[in-house]
């Protein structure tokens, strides 16, 4: 329940300069000891030492603290009340631990964690001179109604001689918060003030009384709808505890019309959490679902609560770290809101202080990368971008071609429906600035360019040309601002604006034209409307060696280098392409015959028939050395090595009988794979299993990496009136090697955890359900869970680790996926592919490297890789 506190570095933790001097003995009400009243409660009691008022305590309250009451080992004694008739109440107990437990007798034994209401908790353990001061609401709760979780109202400091200052607190204590009392006396003077006068006045405590953090995981934990109206709905009450930086936000999210996000949220998912590389507010929505003013919308409320965020970083800067809510008074909550949309000094200077860090992606699985070559320019681009604490999201798109020194950036540039309808003025005032809205949008949109197009030209040395495109809302939205940089003329005439502050004055604010002649682009395309907003332009053209890039692959016929040729077993860019299909029959084609004969699997088989022998025919002769190949998607098409090296034909005593890069693939079309699964499926459903193990060998013949092949043929073992699990589980452990998606791997495990399970072999049963669970596929986990559980009798504890589930697997001859050396091969083509100028070919090999390392930059890169600059045209072709 405790250690709820931030943890600070040692030179902040041992820090004694906010301490105040110990508050003589001899001022009012310290240490003062009254005779002992007449007992309200039975017991026998000692003198009560009175403890100073604090502000909002009735003039005739007397509180003090008694210690010679029967209490449990080193308490700190009872919090009573003195009654005007000479009685004493009992109030609560304060624990050796510095927890305060509400109770109206004296205590027998200590209660633990039951019922704190508030507590003193160190922020750095071993060190007591510095923490937190942490209430809870132990009958409703502050986050989403939780009542485990606290809220953090402040900070104490502890003096040499044991005396206790609050240094920091959200609610008013007095002369608590000027100097140093005795331990007991400061705990209850913060219960008094922060737990009992509220109830007795009827009030409730909410997270505006805690930290930034506390607001920030009460938001995260509610639905988005609801979080926006609780910030509004305190915002506009006239609650005085509310502080002025949630009236500021309520006021922004007023004016965009937050509200209407329950509308969009009963249609779509909306979830809100915090990203964290950047700390920043990501709503995270279906982009099918959700576009238009929608999206406009939902990206306005998000800018809106990054916001806050700027707004913590203040309040930790003027009160020690605490970053409590109240710190801010209403003018600076004001200056807070205004200035997060221009920290673009902060931005560039971050940009140059990540140009000579180590890229972390240069070696990944043993595989490297080229110095100097486009992976490196493209992951130390994203790798800086992804990093940007920008107030607005951004997307953004790269293309680079480091031979010709060009480079292409397009990003989103935000409408004006996210930035603010007001604003407080030098004089502190809010005013209405709705009218510049349009003006707004364009010079963040331009000061944004400025910033990428350094971030551009910082990660390599060996682009010299930038051209940069915005489009409206998103990277599919209307160009609107398009312009191309010249390094030199960018580092000697634009580059000092940023580093030297001179970009975010506020002169520029709303004049976008000022902005721009500041920025003097090479060649600019750019057309400000009636209100100086961003209306549609023709971009400038991108670079001829990045349109070269761009080719859709199945057009591209460049040659590709020999080593890489070898190992892909592909001599030109086109035969890497597994998505265009010219068939005369297609998938659709297929998926509609199947449709059409649900209810006549006969008639459905001899339509499939006909389709497989028309699409077999023109198909190249098979050949050792020319092969068909059924790929899903692009990155199984960059592991086609692993297709070619187990087949029995190929070898001889052992070896080989064809060079492994002397064979070539050439493509099945989808429909055909896909009839010939149906009639396996259609086969087995009718019993004709020889048929059926007959299809499922041409299946995997073709299309030796396709997992759910696998997973449908071992099915075929199992769901019969006797199922033969040995065999299911040969068929699901020959596909593992060659599964790399996470949902490929986790089905396999998955099913090779019941395999196990029904033969017996309960160790291997759970190790495989760990592997599965290790995956990030959360349809699968609960499932895997609870089919784990009950394996273990209701015992989770019982379930191994991972490294000894992995050790269980490989003693038992079950491969660990996916192994090093999948992922080596996978990492060394992608990054070969990226270095040599096919990124169409490598963006989906990028994406599967992402999903091993869970990592951003990576899942980025594969979106870029695919998409370069996302123009219209380009996407069609995709």
């Amino acid at each position: 329940m405790f250690g709820f506190g931030r943890k600070k570095d040692k030179a902040q933790g041992d820090t004694e300069a906010t301490a105040q001097p110990t508050q003589s003995a001899q001022q009012p009400g310290i240490g003062a000891a009254v005779p002992p009243p007449a007992p309200a409660n039975g017991h026998t009691n000692g003198p009560v030492r009175l403890i100073d008022p604090v502000p909002g305590q009735p003039q005739a309250m007397r509180i003090g603290i008694v210690q010679e009451l029967e209490q449990p080992e080193d308490g700190q004694g009872y919090i009573v009340e003195l009654t005007p008739s000479g009685q004493m109440n009992i109030l609560a107990w304060i624990g050796h631990d510095d927890a305060v437990h509400p109770t109206s007798t004296v205590l027998a034994e200590d209660p633990g964690t039951a019922d704190v209401e508030l507590k003193l908790d160190a922020w750095n353990e071993g060190n007591d001179r510095i923490g937190g001061i942490f209430v809870w609401d132990v009958e409703h709760g502050f986050k989403a109604d939780d009542p485990d979780l606290p809220i953090c109202i402040g900070e104490y400091t502890v003096d040499r001689d044991g005396g206790v200052y609050i240094a920091d607190c959200s609610l008013d204590v007095g002369t608590y918060g000027s100097a140093s009392h005795s331990r007991a006396a400061a705990i209850a003077a913060c219960w008094h003030v922060a737990c009992r006068l509220p109830k007795l006045l009827g009030e409730r405590l909410t997270t505006s009384s805690g930290r930034f953090v506390d607001l920030f995981e009460q938001i995260e934990k509610m639905p988005l709808p609801d979080a926006i109206d609780m910030i509004i709905h305190r915002g506009t009450s006239n609650t005085a505890r509310v502080t002025p930086i949630e009236r500021a936000l309520a006021r922004q999210l007023v004016e965009i019309g937050a509200p209407q996000i329950r509308a969009i949220a009963a249609n779509t998912d909306l979830s809100m959490h915090r990203i964290d590389s950047t700390g920043q507010f990501w709503i995270k929505f279906d982009a099918d679902a959700v576009q238009g003013l929608q999206r406009d919308l939902v990206i306005a409320v998000e800018g809106s609560f990054n916001r806050l965020i700027d707004a913590r970083n203040a309040a930790a800067h003027r009160d020690n770290d605490v970053a409590l809510l109240s710190t801010l008074d209403d003018r600076t909550a004001g200056f807070v809101f205004r200035a997060a949309l221009a920290h673009w000094n902060e931005h560039a200077r971050f940009v140059r202080g990540e140009i000579d860090a180590r890229n972390p992606y240069m070696e990944l699985y043993d595989a490297c990368a080229k110095r100097g070559g486009a992976w490196e320019s493209l992951t130390r681009f994203g790798n800086v971008a992804e990093q940007l604490r920008l107030p607005l999201r951004l997307e953004y798109g790269v293309d680079v071609d480091n031979a010709s020194g060009t480079m292409a950036i397009a990003f989103n540039a935000p409408t004006a429906m996210g930035f603010p309808a007001s604003r407080v003025d030098d004089d502190g005032v809010w005013q209405d600035i709705r009218d510049t809205r349009g003006a707004q949008a364009s010079v963040y949109a331009l000061r944004l360019v400025g910033l990428l197009a350094y971030v551009g030209f910082s990660s390599s040395t060996a682009t010299t040309s930038v051209t940069i495109t915005a489009r409206a809302g998103t990277l599919t939205g209307t160009p609107v601002l398009s312009m191309r940089f010249e390094r030199m003329a960018f580092y000697g005439g634009v580059l000092p604006y940023y580093l030297g502050g001179d970009i975010d004055d506020d002169v520029f604010d709303f004049d976008p034209n000022a902005l721009l002649r500041l920025l003097a682009p090479a060649e600019c395309v750019v057309d400000f409307g009636d209100d100086l907003g961003l209306k549609g332009v023709t971009p400038l053209p991108l670079p001829p060696a990045i349109v070269a890039h761009r080719v859709p692959l199945w057009k591209d016929m460049r040659e590709l280098p020999a080593d890489l040729a070898d190992r892909l077993r592909a001599d030109r860019a086109c035969e890497l392409d597994v998505l265009h299909d010219d068939a005369p029959i297609s998938l659709a084609d297929v998926e509609k015959i199947i449709k059409d004969n649900e209810e006549s699997p006969v008639s459905a088989a001899i339509e499939l028939e006909s389709v497989v022998m028309e699409l077999t025919k023109p198909l190249p002769q098979e050949t050792a050395t020319f092969r068909p190949l059924y790929c899903n998607n692009q990155g199984e098409r960059e592991l086609v090595a692993l297709a070619d090296d187990d087949d029995p034909q190929t070898h001889v005593d052992g070896q080989p009988s064809v060079d492994p890069s002397t064979i070539r693939y050439f493509k099945v079309p989808d429909a055909l794979f896909r009839a010939l699964m149906e009639l396996a499926r259609i086969s087995v459903a009718n019993g004709q299993y020889d048929k059926a193990r007959e299809l499922f060998a041409r299946i995997h013949h073709i299309g030796k990496l396709s997992i759910p092949s696998y997973v449908h043929e071992s099915a075929m073992y199992v769901e019969v009136e006797e199922p033969d699990w040995a065999k299911d589980a040969d068929v699901l452990t020959k596909a593992l090697p060659r599964a790399v998606e996470a949902s490929d791997v986790a089905m396999l495990y998955y099913r090779l955890a019941y395999a196990m399970r029904n033969l017996g072999k309960t160790e291997l049963s759970a190790a495989c359900y760990a592997m599965t669970l290790m995956q990030p596929v959360p349809w699968l986990r609960g499932t895997a869970i609870e089919e784990l559980t009950e394996l273990l009798d209701g015992d989770l504890s019982r379930a191994p680790e991972l490294d000894d589930a992995k050790q269980l697997l490989r003693a038992n001859g079950i491969p660990v996926v996916p192994s090093h050396g999948l992922m080596h091969l996978l990492a060394r083509n992608t990054i070969d592919l990226v270095d040599v100028g096919f990124p169409k070919a490598a963006g989906v090999g990028a994406h599967l490297l992402a999903a091993a390392e869970r990592d951003d930059t990576l899942n980025w890169l594969g979106g870029t890789l695919r998409y370069g600059t996302s123009s219209e045209d380009e996407l069609e072709e995709v």
